[in-house]
């Protein structure tokens, strides 16, 4: 659950429509450089290789950036803001960045790519089977993700926005070396915010704080993975059968997930009730003082969930069908219900002495609100888990999250959360 100020501010901008007067861009004058350059390629996701005509299910607009700097590249007008250069060095030519969103003068700050002379691209294709990809480096520290929004713009002014993941980034680091950044098409939620795939007139970046970066080979690729982390749930409706209580579900055999530093969870279900095994690996266990729904400040699980398998998975807002819960894990805990803010007492859980597992069953039938809704009948929902971690049981320090361990917000932004599967 976020509390940050710069983040949350971050998560907004992210995710409402923006509006970019692209007339008042820096326009640089082109420069002819040196085409011969190799990059390696080292696999993020499992990729498709482009066929012999270089298109992916025939379309063929795939270069956004490859030494073309030209009007189709800009970047906001005032340079207080952001300036945005070619430079070449002795192995390559490619693009310099500098922004400071910080500075008083600075409202809407981004830069984008117009690509193929401003041509309407249709991408409705392509969607599920390409990505964005770029190659970055630092210019001096080393850097675990990036304070940018990406979207994309349709002739109508219509856009598609999410927020930077450090998934997206293979190795999850960028340093000095240039580093591969990759990001699906289909995370953007086109359909949503009314962007018209079959007329994108241009990407745009948003950028916020202040920072230095260089960009290269800014181009559409195949992308064959995964978009979501995936969990199964096990049916144990035998087991449930043999006992009176449904805490006693028998764990010996699950399989855990891994998640944050050292965590693990399995889940399982039966009916209309999900089960919920966590095991904790937390050196100052159970501390939190913490009451009512200030509990992510201490240590605590958060877990969010679905009840309507048929919403879309690219929301980023909250339906009346989903749900965020925590578990205070200090001395006195209690789950909370943080959307209906209000202590939940439906929601059955042990934690052991030690604090190093937690198991909690979850009646997910009941949230529904439908007579007909049987777990054994779906085939899955979208689901998310975080460990808050705190020394002191006051402040928190740390949260570790699932499926999006790279970008904060699942709280409010349920297309960051996984897939839980029946």
């Amino acid at each position: 659950m976020i509390k940050g100020i710069v983040n949350s501010i971050f998560l907004i901008c992210a995710f409402v429509s923006f509006g970019q007067d692209t007339s008042k861009v820096q326009v640089f004058d082109e420069i002819v450089v040196d085409e011969t350059r190799l990059f390696q390629r080292v696999g993020l996701y499992d990729e498709y290789e482009l066929d012999e005509n270089r298109n992916i299910r025939g379309f063929d607009q795939l270069d956004l950036y490859a030494d073309n700097f030209s009007d189709e590249v800009w970047a906001s007008e005032n340079q207080d803001c952001i300036i945005l250069s070619q430079e070449q060095d002795e192995n390559d030519t490619y693009l310099k960045l500098h922004w400071n969103k910080d500075h008083p003068d600075c409202d809407w700050v981004g830069f984008g790519f117009g690509w193929d002379f401003w041509a309407g691209k249709d991408m409705i294709d392509i969607i599920d089977t390409a990505a964005v990809q770029l190659m970055v480096r630092s210019t001096g520290k080393t850097m675990g993700n990036l304070p940018w929004a990406m979207g994309f713009e349709d002739y109508a002014g219509g856009q598609a926005w999410i927020g930077f993941s450090s998934k997206f980034i293979e190795g999850k680091v960028i340093t000095k070396e240039w580093t591969k950044v990759t990001i699906p098409l289909g995370l953007f939620p086109f359909e949503q915010r009314d962007c018209d795939v079959s007329n994108v007139k241009q990407m745009l970046f948003q950028v916020f704080a202040e920072d230095d970066l260089e960009i290269n080979d800014v181009q559409i690729v195949p992308f064959a993975g995964k978009l979501k982390k995936e969990v199964v749930s096990k049916n144990v409706i035998k087991e449930i059968e043999a006992t009176d209580q449904g805490l006693n579900w028998d764990w010996t055999n699950a399989k855990f997930e891994p998640f944050g530093e050292g965590h693990e969870f399995s889940i399982a279900h039966t009916g209309n009730k999900i089960g919920l095994a966590v095991k904790l690996n937390d050196k100052t266990p159970r501390m939190n003082s913490n009451k009512g729904s200030n509990l992510w400040k201490g240590d605590a699980l958060e877990f969010a969930f679905a009840t309507n398998p048929k919403a879309d998975t690219k929301r980023t807002s909250f339906l009346l069908s989903d749900y965020h819960f925590g578990l205070n894990l200090g001395a006195n805990p209690y789950v909370w219900n943080w959307s209906e803010d209000k202590l939940e007492t439906s929601i059955e859980y042990t934690i052991s002495e030690d604090g190093s597992f937690v198991e909690m069953v979850i009646p997910i039938g009941q949230f529904n609100g439908s007579s007909s809704f049987h777990l054994p009948n779906v085939e899955s929902l979208s689901f998310e888990i975080a460990k808050d971690g705190s020394d002191t049981g006051e402040t928190r320090l740390t949260q570790e999250r699932w499926n999006s361990d790279g970008a904060e917000g699942f709280h409010t932004n349920p297309s960051l959360w996984g897939k839980l599967i029946f």
